[in-house]
């Protein structure tokens, strides 16, 4: 869209907010933080990767005394204490900080048009909720903030605003001026991308109806990568066809609102670089319905796959004796969802003694729609699945809540301790240190959640393991990170505790901090131990996914977390002349992505997993599909 917004005349911005990005990967070209012309035939396109740890230092800079002056004022914490805890607290607010350089960036008067290519759905949805995210910590502010007031209409007799105040309203304001922006269809357009998937059509139901909570109008929806009609007779693309049509009505009669919905039809080759990206950039502009195609009941089709080479059957090779935590990440897209609640599935039937928990963290859950049933935060027992098998879809922010109400309750104790036979009047600084949990680090959220499950684990004596299906690439690499920075902001609350600890005491304040920690220093021990903890990275035999496979793995080199095998998802395809050119682009995707694993010095086992139509859903399909896999290991050349 943006290609083709440029080449019609408009000066265009192409930015992307995913923390994982691909977008330099579409354009073919190396891109920063900062705006870089995209060469083009004609017209003017500038595109630019986020950093958010850069954008929200960027804006913070020059704010951050005067919020650090309204803590020091607000609270009995001194200089020291109240920096610790804002550079703890206040870096890595991915979502808001993304949200702030859009803003940032749609302002500039070079550019007609702004195009935004978001992080996936469970993120893109937390990105567009910041506005009120931003009010919030304004309300923090103003609290602290509101001490001061006091003092100074007691000793002057008035109070008269001055920068802080200016300060807390500017954020106000921003984050009601955010909102407004998101909310007004003359100025923003939200297209929702999706697959003709039943899956992806799951999630993206889900999407509008969010979007419809948040008062943000859905403008479109473009269905992507619509098989055309083959040039010869081939099982394949009819059956695919059918599913797609199937999954189209279902998107046509599930939305909230209806919905414009444009079809994009799929390519031989992969679109990236300006010119391909062009033609897809014009056919969406036509504003095309996806085709008609015959629905209704669509026969099972296993792909046929020139890409196995030499293999053997995936037997146990992802769990062995002492292993507690098997993770599934990937790109957007490829399937991990469907790959996890495979492996659970075989895991728990081969091994009817282990105890298997299935556990999605991804906040935009996909794993109930793969089994076929409705899933909360409580553990359950699927029908058709083995007995010793429970699974759960995790409520981050049901976590957190517990954590807040621990904290608080501790809050209270101490507050109510300490104003025990004292005339001292102790409510503003009760709600300040309330409000320290409104600038917890971000993600803390999902990792309360998690360490509630983890922790189990970690103290298990049975023969427990979590298979867990993760956020994609970015937001899971956020959380692998996170267990490091919530440590430290624990050990920073703790030792501000125990400096004050003469005047509010200990008390259950110091208990829960010590828990938290105790958790997290357990949780990174797990992580980095290859024999009780390991990652099973999952891609498609496609050069964007390849790209952003191979610096996942080196990401997740550097945090010292096992990764034993790849899962390079859904290969093969029919018998047409079109399929069989993706059979041969695929091969040639697996032979590049196996040199490219091979010179960083890893050697994962590569698992193939076949192509099926409809994709595999419910226990039955996906353990016959799961009996499908196939192993390949990345031969090393030595000398």
């Amino acid at each position: 869209m943006a290609v083709s917004a440029a080449r019609g005349g408009q000066r265009t911005l192409l930015i992307s907010t995913d923390p994982a990005p691909s977008l330099a990967d579409a354009l073919r070209r190396p891109l920063s933080d900062n705006p870089r012309r995209v060469a083009l035939r004609t017209g003017a396109l500038h595109a630019v990767e986020i950093d958010s740890r850069r954008a929200l230092d960027r804006w913070l800079a020059p704010r951050r005394p005067i919020l650090e002056r309204i803590a020091l004022r607000g609270t009995w914490l001194d200089e020291e204490d109240v920096t610790r805890l804002l550079r703890l607290a206040l870096p890595g607010i991915d979502e808001l900080a993304a949200l702030l350089e859009i803003r940032r960036l749609a302002r500039d008067r070079r550019y007609d048009l702004v195009v935004v290519d978001t992080a996936p759905t469970g993120h893109t949805l937390r990105m567009l909720g910041m506005p009120d995210a931003l009010r919030r910590l304004a309300t923090v502010f103003d609290h602290m903030q509101a001490k001061h007031r006091t003092l100074s209409e007691a000793l002057r007799g008035a109070w008269q605003p001055d920068a802080a105040d200016t300060l807390i309203d500017e954020l106000d304001t921003e984050g009601r001026e955010m909102a407004a922006l998101l909310r007004d269809p003359a100025s923003t357009e939200i297209w929702w991308v999706t697959l003709p998937e039943p899956m992806s059509v799951a999630e993206t139901l889900d999407a509008a109806a969010a979007l419809e909570r948040q008062r943000i109008p859905l403008h479109a929806v473009i269905v992507n990568r619509l098989t055309p009609l083959p040039d010869q007779p081939c099982r394949w693309c009819k059956a695919r066809r059918g599913m797609e049509h199937n999954a189209i009505r279902s998107l046509a009669n599930g939305s909230v609102r209806q919905p414009r919905i444009v079809g994009v039809m799929a390519r031989d080759q992969e679109p990236a670089g300006a010119l391909r990206l062009a033609a897809i950039g014009a056919e969406i502009d036509k504003r095309l319905a996806p085709p008609k195609a015959r629905g209704g009941s669509v026969a099972r089709v296993r792909g046929i796959s020139g890409a196995m080479g030499r293999t053997a059957p995936v037997e146990d090779g992802l769990v062995s004796p002492g292993v507690a935590l098997i993770m599934f990440g990937g790109k957007g897209g490829v399937g991990k969802t469907t790959c996890a609640a495979a492996a659970a599935l075989d895991l728990a039937r081969r091994h009817p003694r282990l105890r298997v928990l299935l556990l999605s963290t991804d906040p935009a859950h996909s794993l109930g729609d793969a089994l076929g049933v409705v899933l909360t935060d409580e553990e359950r027992v699927i029908p058709g699945g083995p007995a010793n098998l429970r699974v759960r879809e995790l409520d981050a922010s049901l976590g957190f809540r517990r954590v807040r109400e621990r904290y608080g309750a501790a809050i209270d104790a101490m507050f109510d301790r300490l104003a025990r036979g004292s005339a001292v009047d102790v409510a503003h600084d009760r709600q300040v240190l309330q409000d320290l949990m409104d600038l917890a680090p971000p993600g803390i959220d999902e990792l309360a959640a998690v360490l509630g499950v983890t922790d189990t684990l970690v103290s298990s004596t049975g023969d427990d393991v979590v298979v867990m299906d993760t956020a994609p690439s970015g937001h899971a690499l956020r959380l692998l990170e996170m267990p490091a920075l919530v440590h430290d902001w624990a050990k920073a609350l703790m030792a501000i505790l125990l400096k004050y600890q003469p005047v509010v005491g200990g008390g259950e304040l110091g208990a829960v901090l010590v828990r938290i920690s105790q958790g997290i220093g357990r949780l990174r021990e797990l992580l980095c131990d290859p024999a009780r903890s390991r990652f099973v990275a999952v891609t498609r035999a496609e050069a964007l996914p390849r790209a952003e496979t191979l610096r996942l793995l080196k990401r997740l080199r550097r945090l010292r977390i096992h990764v034993p095998a790849v899962v390079v998802n859904a290969i093969g395809a029919g018998s047409c002349q079109r399929c069989r050119r993706r059979i041969a682009a695929e091969h040639r995707e697996i032979v590049t992505f196996v040199c490219g694993v091979t010179h960083a010095g890893s050697t994962p086992t590569l698992v193939l997993a076949p192509a099926e139509m409809p994709p595999p859903h419910r226990p039955a399909r996906l353990l016959a599909w799961r009996r499908g896999w196939r192993t390949r290991v990345p031969a090393v050349r030595r000398g």
